[in-house]
């Protein structure tokens, strides 16, 4: 009789375990049901032409090219019964020549309060920025043109840097580990702000005290309204770090106000005028820092949309400073005309033609002209 009972005793446990273990999981289940995960992404693709002349070299840069840049996104998000939403996006890179295949993986929390992000994002005030329209994917104010010609002798400080952009980050860092916060948009207005500890992109184990590049605080505000049918959005920003590796540097020859190189800085201001089916606008940016990282940029625009058409015509400058040892000027101008036509949801066709002149503080001068058909499917 004991055996009998301790043997229905242990039956009850086991069976009493075995629910537990199926409820555990089936409540697992559940609360990954709960987000609703989708995927997105686009893929571009360009042919084109470009005719090239760099004073002093007789090389033939002449010719035909085809470029890409396609990204798999995926996005999972849930909202709780106390009105918050969770999620995270990890941006894929289909394409990359960097080795790093994932292009930004972050964490968001979303309410009435605004927004939070965690992780590797853009700053606040990079995504906050406003700069000439521009209908099309193939853009000059984005440092594109490098794409069609040789670069020779010219300075490599194109991405995130005012000598290709106005959408300028410290330090030329792009999605480093950082906090982002966005308030609501209250009347037309809203603001964000950033931090980020380190330069560092992708985690890793260096702490960020470590690093030479640190604590960078970026704040941004743009307002969008409508007042009598002309839409209206302006943004302005402002950003600050540490950079150690500069120690003992006193001041950039002529930079924008000569600013000490341990604490680089930079700030832009943006504005969009818009009206039945025109739009005019244009942005600013100054950087002071070290080398290629210090200097100015600006563009101006006018596109115009109907129906599946449209059209835009871009003018972009862009300058780097020398470093200490050569402290001369690079310089670009840009101009481009863009056409696209939406052949339907998320297939966008653009024709453009576009004429760079690139002024290198070496004497070596380059003029690029290229034209291209492209097609990018968003999805």
């Amino acid at each position: 009789m004991v055996r009998d009972r301790k043997g229905s005793i242990m039956k009850k446990v086991l069976l009493g375990t075995t629910a537990l273990a199926v409820a555990s999981f089936v409540g697992a289940q559940q609360a990954k049901a709960q987000f609703e995960v989708t995927v997105g992404g686009y893929t571009e693709q360009k042919f084109g032409y470009a005719s090239v002349d760099v004073d002093g070299n007789n090389g033939d840069f002449d010719g035909f090219d085809v470029k890409s840049d396609s990204e798999i996104h995926f996005k999972a998000a849930q909202t709780l019964e106390n009105g918050l939403t969770f999620g995270f996006e990890v941006q894929l890179e289909a394409e990359s020549n960097t080795g790093d295949q994932i292009d930004e993986s972050f964490l968001f929390v979303q309410g009435s309060f605004g927004q939070l992000l965690v992780g590797s994002e853009n700053t606040a005030g990079y995504k906050m920025t406003y700069a000439a329209p521009d209908v099309g994917f193939v853009n000059v104010n984005s440092g594109d043109q490098t794409n069609w010609q040789p670069f020779i002798g010219l300075n490599a400080g194109f991405f995130r840097r005012v000598f290709g952009t106005t959408f300028i980050e410290l330090d030329g860092n792009n999605d480093a580990q950082r906090l982002t916060y966005f308030t609501p948009r209250w009347n037309g207005l809203q603001i964000g702000a950033s931090y980020t500890p380190d330069s560092a992109q992708d985690n890793q184990s260096q702490f960020a005290e470590t690093r030479d590049f640190k604590n960078g605080f970026d704040i941004g505000a743009n307002y969008v309204n409508t007042f009598s049918g002309v839409d209206v959005a302006i943004s302005g920003r402002y950003g600050i770090a540490d950079d150690d590796s500069s120690s003992g540097a006193a001041t950039v020859p002529g930079s924008p106000g000569d600013v000490d190189t341990d604490s680089p800085e930079l700030w832009s201001v943006g504005l969009n005028l818009g009206y039945a089916g025109v739009t005019i606008g244009g942005s600013y940016a100054e950087a002071d820092a070290q080398g290629v990282n210090t200097g100015r940029s600006y563009d101006a625009g006018i596109s115009y949309e109907t129906g599946p058409w449209g059209a835009s015509f871009t003018y972009f400058h862009g300058e780097a400073r020398g470093s200490l040892v050569n402290p001369g000027d690079d310089e670009q101008d840009s101009y481009q005309f863009s056409v696209t036509y939406a052949m339907g949801p998320g297939v966008l066709i653009e024709g453009n033609v576009t004429r760079s002149e690139f002024d290198d503080d070496g004497g070596i001068d380059e003029d690029v002209t290229y034209g291209l058909v492209g097609v990018k499917l968003s999805f």
